[in-house]
């Protein structure tokens, strides 16, 4: 009798493992699907903010020759841009360049690094600058788009992987 006892005893033990692994597979199929539909989801998101970027970039490369055909007729386009003017816009310039820079002098642009050249700023040069600084401003903000389209997907999967399970 006391082997029919631990058979049974045994049987449920077995039982027991083999219901435990199947939950365990069944977990990891769905922890795997899940973050394959996010990596799916992420590189989605991130293709069409880089498609905009380089469409942005055609935009701007046809509107700047647009706007040379129409400055060059321009009787005041070698007008200078008041110096007090032009030299606020160049420090602007270095300021945000030097914040954007990495901190390792390893990987300092030296072009930036050598005296500015002396020369004016004209308006048609001002107003050629206008354009591609608008589309710099677009692709950052539609980069800006896509990482909070992302840290927002992240979240509500947090969310959801935060909330108990049931057991199938």
């Amino acid at each position: 009798m006391r082997s029919s006892s631990s058979d049974l005893f045994s049987s449920f033990s077995v039982s027991g493992k083999v219901e435990q692994l199947q939950s365990d597979n069944s977990l990891q199929a769905t922890t795997i699907a899940t973050q394959s539909f996010q990596f799916q989801r992420a590189n989605a998101i991130s293709t069409a903010a880089s498609q905009y970027g380089i469409n942005t970039d055609a935009d701007t490369q046809g509107k700047e020759i647009e706007y040379r055909t129409i400055l060059k007729n321009q009787p005041t386009c070698d007008l200078a841009v008041p110096a007090a003017i032009a030299g606020g816009l160049l420090d602007y310039t270095h300021r945000i360049r030097s914040g954007a820079m990495s901190a390792d002098t390893g990987n300092a642009d030296a072009t930036g690094a050598g005296p500015t050249a002396s020369g004016t700023l004209t308006y048609c040069q001002a107003v050629l600058w206008i354009d591609p600084l608008l589309a710099a401003i677009d692709k950052a903000n539609s980069q800006l788009v896509a990482i909070r389209q992302l840290e927002y997907d992240g979240n509500l999967r947090e969310k959801s992987l935060s909330k108990p399970q049931p057991f199938p």
